[in-house]
Order: structure tokens, then sequence, then C-alpha cells
């Protein structure tokens, strides 16, 4: 019964400013008067969104863009999740994989676009590259992070009591303990895979909120572009609050 006004509270914020930024908008609009298919007024926007919504052509392109990160997402963390464990517990393989990983990191996953539509063409595989590219890093480093903040006493205390060897040891010490780490960089990297796919979608797709974005730029529908740009916005927050949510499950704290 508690939970409710605790999800209220944490969702009026994000209403004010909502409110506020609706409010600035229509003044720059009422004081300026920019050609609609510049800035069109809120209202034009709302009323292109509840068409976009009821033909459902804008569910449909946010459902393309969400399983495309979700696919990407979920092929990195099988992948980064185990390498970052066993860097975490062996320094010869952090000193071996690490200068790799700090060369690619800082490459934006943007930079890989042009790359990815030579490979794969305009096709989900390409895609799928960018945003894995975009989420593989920070789940890698925040799970090694995790591993090298375990207290080594409960590795120690782990070992004493039955774990004898390594596979054991990651099941039931390793990995509950790099948990809330864990889920704290698969929330970052699902962060930077939305704005991957989008920024995919813009250049080399026919589907996707990146492609109703650049569909309502070369038809000059400032209301549409902006249809998709709040949809992207509600979207983050709604998975940030999801995975907000499953760190505090999976905090030690707790």
């Amino acid at each position: 019964m508690q939970q409710a006004p605790h999800a209220a509270r944490r969702i009026v914020p994000y209403l004010y400013a909502a409110a506020a930024i609706v409010a600035v908008w229509e003044l720059v609009v009422v004081t300026t008067r920019p050609d609609v298919s510049l800035l069109p007024p809120p209202w034009e926007v709302a009323k292109t969104f509840v068409g976009l919504a009821a033909s459902g052509v804008l569910f449909e392109d946010a459902g393309i863009s969400l399983a495309r990160v979700l696919s990407a997402w979920l092929l990195s963390a099988l992948a980064a999740i185990p390498l970052g464990l066993a860097m975490g517990r062996s320094h010869r393989l952090e000193r071996l994989i690490d200068p790799v990983v700090e060369l690619f990191r800082p490459i934006s996953p943007l930079a890989w676009i042009p790359l990815a539509i030579l490979w794969f063409g305009i096709g989900e595989s390409g895609k799928i590259f960018i945003v894995f590219i975009g989420t593989f890093f920070p789940t890698l480093l925040a799970t090694v992070a995790g591993v090298k903040s375990i207290d080594p006493v409960l590795v120690y205390a782990g070992q004493v009591l039955g774990c004898r060897d390594s596979a054991s040891l990651f099941r039931k010490v390793i990995f509950p303990a790099a948990l809330p780490s864990i889920v704290v960089g698969l929330r970052i990297s699902f962060g930077t895979g939305w704005a991957a796919i989008i920024a995919a979608e813009l250049v080399a797709a026919r589907s996707g909120l990146g492609y109703l974005i650049a569909n309502g730029m070369e038809i000059l529908r400032a209301d549409t572009v902006l249809v998709g740009m709040v949809v992207i916005g509600v979207m983050g927050v709604a998975f940030d609050a999801f995975f907000r949510y499953l760190n505090r499950r999976f905090s030690w704290n707790d």
C-alpha cells in the first residue's frame, strides 16, 4: 500500500519538468511566432502524437527500436559479464585484455556506423552491431570493478565453507557479490545502447524511432520530429527507473 504513494512522489518531479518545458515552449512560440515547419506549438505536436499512436505507427517504430536494443544489449551482457568476472579475478588476463579495451572504448558507437553500413548494409545486423559496441564496454568495466571491490575475507569464507573449485566460487560468492555493480553497468549500457540505436536509425533504417525522426526532417514535419524525441525521452526515463529499481533490489544494503 505504501509503494503507490512512493512511486507517485517519484513521478511528480518529471511532471513538473514536463509542465515547465511546455510552458517555455509555448512562450517561445507565442513571442517569436516561428513557422510551423520549424517549431510547431505544443498542441500541434500533441495532435500529431495522437494521430501516430492511433494509426499504430508510433508503437510499431518504438517496438522495433526497443527490440533492436534488447537483442544487442543481451548479446553484449552474455559476452561482457563472463569476461569481466574472469578479468576481475585474473590479473594476468586483465593485463592482456585491458589495453585492447582501452584502445576501443573511447571510440564512439556512432563512429562505427559507416563501417557497419559497409559490412552489413542497412539490415538488422548492422544496427545490432552498433548497439553491441555501445553496450559492451560499460557492462565489462562495471563487472571488473564489481569483482575487484569484493572483500577478500568474503572469498576466503566461501572457500572455507565448501567452494573448493573456481566454478562454485564464482557461482556462490563472486557473482552474487559483484551483482550490484553489474546491474549498474547494465543500466548505463542500456542507456548508451538506446542513444546508439536512435543514431543508427537516423542514417541506416527504414523503421524505428530514429527513422521516424529522420523522415519527419525530410518532409519538413517538425511536429513528427518532436513526437519522436518525446517518445525517446519518456522511454529512456522509464528504462532508467526500472534499472534503479533492480539496483535497489540487488543491493546488499537492502
